[in-house]
């Protein structure tokens, strides 16, 4: 199982000292909340673009939080994204936008907040490379993990058919990676777990014995 440290949870005032403080680990995680489908405003394109060139070889994935996903697309492909999913709940036409990210070279995936249904997505299995579960919302609760979100995941890891990746992100503390990790799941967001510690990097080193 891999855990992608999200940058988001870093020192916003201090990007760079994050990515610093991070290097060497293989994986990035960046979230694009645009204030319209979620509240909150994360980063800008620019801003991206900067995490992007300063992150060296770090594969990084993104997770849109935003009402028109299929207009980042062709700006993150530039920025050597590896990885992008978006919201079920934000797309019109899913299809559009999954084939669209995997022709600009991009792993293609889609996110599902808690109340959407996991089998919904599973007319687009066959041209997605993963699900991104949410295991928590922002409920004015500071994202702490929902326990019968965490169970959906669980459960989720064996309807998935083997060419479609699950992802969960959301709350994630070092005491259930290895639930996680036993359900096959493929990868782990963790923000504050990670960056919370002084030592980020020597923290996933910690994080990476759970799993």
């Amino acid at each position: 199982m891999k855990i992608y440290p999200s940058i988001a949870s870093g020192n916003v005032l201090n990007l760079q000292e994050s990515l610093d403080k991070t290097e060497g680990w293989p994986l990035l995680h960046i979230d694009i909340e645009d204030g319209n489908f979620v509240s909150n405003i994360s980063f800008g394109m620019k801003t991206v673009k900067a995490i992007c060139n300063a992150a060296g070889n770090r594969s990084i994935d993104v997770h849109m939080m935003a009402n028109d996903p299929f207009n980042y697309l062709e700006e993150l492909a530039d920025c050597g994204v590896s990885s992008v999913c978006a919201h079920l709940e934000a797309l019109d036409y899913p299809m559009v936008f999954l084939n669209r990210a995997r022709s600009l070279g991009m792993k293609a995936g889609l996110a599902l907040n808690m109340k959407t249904p996991v089998i919904e997505t599973e007319i687009f299995w066959p041209v997605m490379d993963y699900l991104l579960l949410m295991t928590s919302e922002p409920d004015g609760g500071s994202e702490t993990l929902y326990e019968p979100a965490f169970k959906r995941a669980i459960k989720a890891a064996t309807l998935l058919p083997k060419e479609v990746k699950l992802m969960v992100d959301g709350g994630i503390t070092a005491d259930r990676l290895p639930e996680l990790s036993k359900a096959d799941i493929y990868g782990v967001v963790m923000g504050r777990e990670v960056f919370s510690h002084e030592d980020p990097y020597r923290k996933l080193l910690e994080l990476s014995n759970f799993i």
